[in-house]
């Protein structure tokens, strides 16, 4: 049995164990897992962050708000979206800022995908249990958005958290991200 500090970095390591397993079988993986693999996977590749979490001035669109709950990570319009984690659905609707969202309840966390264009077939059909790594939908531009991203938020007991260091993700530079900048207030 594992023991982990955290909800969020347990289910991580089970992920992480699991298809290190498979890949090269339990003996060989154990010590590589917690020293290498990243927390959790990546819900969109490559998943660079333009626009971080925390505080924040979208001159824009200030209407977003001054503190961003999650992160925004750059992928292009169509572009697969996954499940971070095995988990269950607990959502999917279409109002609001995020625009089309799905809920998942995953060990120990919920994790929010917005601005969706669309969900999986399997997901619109009804499907509830998620493997990680399974395909949740594609990136659009719905809710209130600057150009095509996938947002994404992490809730731990209650309590919205940076998902940054869980994905192993970073800024992705100059360009569209040059728009977003702490905000001084």
């Amino acid at each position: 049995m594992i023991k982990c500090p955290a909800a969020i970095a347990c289910a991580a390591m089970m992920v992480a164990a699991t298809l290190c397993s498979v890949i090269w079988g339990p003996p060989a993986c154990a010590a590589a897992v917690s020293a290498h693999a990243p927390p959790l996977l990546r819900p969109v590749q490559p998943g660079c962050v333009t626009s971080p979490f925390g505080p924040r001035y979208l001159a824009a669109a200030p209407v977003a708000g001054r503190f961003h709950w999650g992160v925004d990570l750059r992928a292009p319009a169509g572009a697969r979206v996954v499940a971070v984690a095995p988990g269950r659905i607990i959502r999917i609707d279409r109002e609001g800022m995020g625009g089309l969202e799905v809920l998942v309840q995953h060990a120990g966390f919920r994790a929010l995908y917005a601005h969706l264009g669309m969900v999986a077939p399997a997901i619109a059909d009804g499907a509830k249990r998620l493997r990680a790594g399974q395909w949740i939908g594609r990136v659009g531009r719905t809710g209130l958005t600057l150009g095509t991203h996938l947002y994404f938020e992490i809730i731990e007991n209650g309590t919205r958290v940076d998902p940054a260091p869980y994905l192993g993700v970073v800024p992705c530079g100059a360009g569209k991200s040059a728009l977003v900048r702490p905000s001084n207030q």
